[in-house]
């Protein structure tokens, strides 16, 4: 448990170094957007082809793993894609992220380190299969669903044209293929430019973190609290709940991997999301204050998961 505790206050205090740095106004507007734009579009993608491109997968794919995961997930996005368009009036691009937001977890800066803390190098295997898939398979059809959308009122050509382009634009994607393509290709990775490119890349996540915290600090919190606890509802609770269900009760998986597939799941909302909400500038107030929120509430919910499981 002490791992739990370690780790999310860990991201929470970037998060809150951020956020003080806007408050009391050190940082200029410019300054702020310059930063934001290297995390995201430079230190985050680079991040993620490093460590798509080290990290050792399993040679097998455990099928009941993925469907049971991905099934949930894609299920919390649906519900909460109809919530959002519903009750919310939401437009569908806008639901789209509202959707991700409550099915996409934070499974590489907090669920890589806490599985790995809990289970061990070897255990854990099955819990990087779900890192691999995890922003392939939830990215890519919610980048769809927006582009399609953002571009309806042109010709079908021209709309698959344009939702590609967008794929092809979206850099976290961009950042995963590359990484597991040399990975795939086993492309050695020279010493020497590990040596300059994995420090580089460790500062990926502060950064990214501290940009959410300054765009909190230009937020008001109170004013997406009931917008960020239905996402964390959906997330923190309804997400494992399905999760364990199909995992343990209809697939009937071993012990383990129930207990991975129901703490990927039960992870918090993933700050990859932010990306998304700044990239489509849209929903940013409500998607950065969910991630706070989530995150300070997965302690909580993996504690009692842990409790559970006896871990």
């Amino acid at each position: 448990m002490s791992s739990v505790l370690a780790t999310i206050m860990g991201v929470f205090s970037y998060i809150l170094a951020g956020y003080i740095l806007k408050k009391i106004n050190i940082v200029s507007t410019n300054i702020e957007k310059i930063f934001s734009s290297i995390s995201f579009n430079f230190l985050l993608p680079l991040a993620l082809i490093v460590n798509f491109w080290l990290i050792a997968f399993p040679n097998i794919v455990v099928l009941k793993l993925i469907i049971s995961f991905f099934g949930a997930g894609i299920l919390i996005f649906i519900i909460s894609f109809f919530i959002s368009k519903q009750f919310y009036k939401f437009k569908v691009d806008d639901s789209a992220l509202f959707g991700l937001g409550a099915c996409f977890g934070n499974s590489v800066a907090l669920g890589i380190p806490l599985m790995y803390s809990i289970l061990g190098p070897v255990d854990a295997m099955p819990y990087m299969i779900l890192v691999l898939f995890h922003g392939i398979i939830h990215f890519t059809y919610t980048t769809i669903i927006i582009e399609s959308y953002r571009n309806r009122n042109q010709s079908n050509i021209n709309k698959i044209i344009k939702t590609i382009f967008g794929l092809v634009q979206n850099i976290i994607l961009v950042g995963m293929f590359v990484g597991l393509a040399l990975n795939y290709f086993e492309i050695p990775f020279p010493n020497t430019l590990q040596n300059i490119l994995q420090p580089i890349a460790k500062l990926a996540l502060p950064t990214v973190l501290v940009s959410m915290g300054m765009a909190l600090g230009g937020f008001k919190i109170t004013a997406n609290l009931s917008y960020s606890i239905v996402l964390t509802t959906l997330k923190n609770f309804i997400h494992p709940l399905i999760a364990f269900i199909l995992a343990k009760y209809i697939l009937f998986m071993s012990p383990l991997l129930v207990f991975i597939v129901t703490m990927a799941a039960a992870l918090p909302s993933g700050t990859q999301t932010y990306y998304f909400s700044y990239r489509y500038n849209s929903l940013q107030n409500i998607i950065s204050t969910n991630i706070v929120i989530s995150t300070f509430v997965s302690f909580f919910t993996l504690s009692i998961i842990l409790l559970l499981f006896s871990y």
